[in-house]
């Protein structure tokens, strides 16, 4: 099994064994962050080329454990856009605004193509090799 592939498979499992799947407010924990392995450094770099803007909060659980499935490194250079720090970061509350995005996290691709929810890192390399 590959990277990606046991990382999806270990997402897959804590997600749908949640308890915030099956409709309550609870929210998986995010894992601890790790050292970031280079594939996780160089998807990040990677999604910042293609254009992808990843739009969270601070807040928001899911999205810390989306960042932190790319390691302390890659989640350093998502292009991350902060949406609910209006006073701190006010062009990018005014981006989220903008993308009119409904929830965290939210990934939107240069041809206007969303993706919602926390995202398999093998889905979001599959996502910006599409033609």
């Amino acid at each position: 099994m590959d990277h990606w592939a046991s990382a999806s498979l270990a997402t897959a499992f804590l997600l749908a064994g949640s308890p915030a799947s099956a409709g309550s407010s609870a929210t998986p924990l995010p894992p601890k962050p790790t050292a970031s392995t280079a594939a996780q450094v160089q998807l990040a770099d990677q999604l910042k080329t293609a254009g992808v803007k990843y739009y969270g909060s601070w807040r928001c659980p899911a999205c810390q454990y989306q960042s932190h499935l790319f390691g302390q490194g890659g989640q350093q250079r998502l292009p991350y856009v902060e949406c609910a720090k209006p006073d701190t970061l006010p062009e990018q509350a005014r981006a989220c605004s903008a993308a009119v995005i409904r929830t965290y996290p939210t990934w939107i691709h240069p041809s206007g193509e969303r993706r919602e929810g926390v995202q398999s890192l093998n889905d979001l390399q599959g996502w910006i090799e599409q033609p």
